[in-house]
């Protein structure tokens, strides 16, 4: 009887985060809505020359590059949130998921030469192999990267593993904008089919299951890792984070449990540049520059930090005010690039505000008090 109150508590606990994630969630979509449906005069209408399915299809579109980003920081709350690795070559990990998954679901793309002039490069692979053949291989290939990685890497601490991660970051970048056989310079990999082709193709169908396939994995990734948080693995985690040395008193070997921590968290950045791939069809090496890294870095911040729920609303309400800029710009002609100084001044407004009043982010991170 005495643990009755205990899990009413924790029964109404689990039902005001619902209520509370359910309110955000609406709160994080509202820009893709109003940035599509309310001009700046005032009048109301679509703003697709397609009409009601282009106006979908465009909030299909930030829905669908929302759940790849909030793929993107589950991966990295795995390392710092719950590891207390700060990993600052997220873009590098998200690069090589994308190349990977490109190379190996793409049809044979030989160069395309016009008299003596190099129209298109080429690219590496050109295997036609089925999706989740090539989201298997770019979490192999993120994931391995991140466990060799790694090795030295984790020997450093603090800031030394961030710079050291950066610039792994930016040396791939600069390795996939020269090596222009491999990867199609500039101009990337191009053509990537989607996960499910519809036949006849449909645009609008074609976007309704490509949220679907990532509502799907979104789901399983948050049971999953949900699940890993809670037990005695993610634990030893979580003690890493707070004192590695005591948890290496007790026995732990807490540079394997890092390596997992990375690795794993790697495969999951790899599975999120998969989908990025196969969502917008091509791939390109100044996709994946650092300012993707700073942009995860936010969400997670924003979201709550150890808190895997939370990541996912602050990928959506992050990535909604760049998308909303982005089509604002377009209206607002006269200010042009302003707009885009108004976000980072919203955002860098929004962090002030949540280290003031909400250091721990939307969602606070859950920890067990043992008794």
């Amino acid at each position: 009887m005495a643990a009755t109150p205990g899990r009413s508590r924790s029964a109404q606990t689990s039902s005001a985060q619902g209520i509370a994630i359910a309110i955000i969630f609406v709160i994080a979509i509202t820009p893709a809505i109003v940035g599509q449906i309310v001009l700046p005069s005032g009048v109301i209408k679509p703003l697709s020359t397609q009409g009601l399915p282009g106006t979908l299809i465009n909030i299909g579109f930030y829905i669908s590059i929302s759940i790849i980003f909030a793929i993107l920081a589950l991966g990295f709350n795995l390392q710092w949130g719950y590891t207390g690795l700060f990993n600052a070559g997220v873009a590098g990990f998200y690069l090589i998921g994308a190349y990977v998954a490109a190379f190996a679901i793409t049809a044979p793309s030989p160069p395309i030469v016009i008299a003596n002039v190099v129209v298109y490069p080429g690219h590496l692979g050109g295997y036609s192999l089925p999706f989740v053949a090539g989201a298997i291989l770019a979490m192999i290939a993120s994931g391995g990267t991140a466990a060799v990685l790694a090795l030295p890497a984790l020997r450093l601490r603090a800031d030394y593993l961030a710079i050291a991660t950066l610039a792994f970051a930016v040396i791939l970048q600069i390795f996939a904008r020269n090596l222009t056989s491999l990867t199609g310079g500039a101009i990337g990999v191009v053509l990537i089919p989607k996960p499910i082709e519809l036949q006849p193709p449909s645009a609008f169908f074609n976007t309704m299951t490509i949220i679907g396939i990532g509502a799907a994995v979104l789901l399983f990734l948050l049971l999953l890792l949900q699940f890993i948080s809670e037990s005695p693995w993610g634990r030893v985690l979580r003690a890493v984070r707070e004192d590695e040395e005591a948890t290496m008193a007790l026995g732990k070997n807490t540079f394997r449990y890092k390596l997992q921590a990375f690795a794993l968290g790697g495969a999951v950045m790899g599975l999120a540049g998969a989908l990025y791939a196969s969502t917008v069809g091509y791939v390109q090496e100044s996709y994946f520059a650092p300012a993707v890294t700073f942009s995860v870095w936010v969400m997670v911040i924003v979201g709550g930090s150890g808190n895997n729920r939370g990541v996912i609303i602050g990928a959506f309400l992050i990535y909604g005010l760049e998308w909303f800029s982005v089509q604002m710009k377009d209206y607002f002609t006269d200010f042009g690039d302003q707009i885009f100084y108004v976000r980072l001044m919203v955002v860098g407004a929004l962090l002030i505000l949540l280290i003031l009043f909400r250091p721990e982010g939307i969602l606070r991170e859950t920890k067990r008090v043992l008794r």
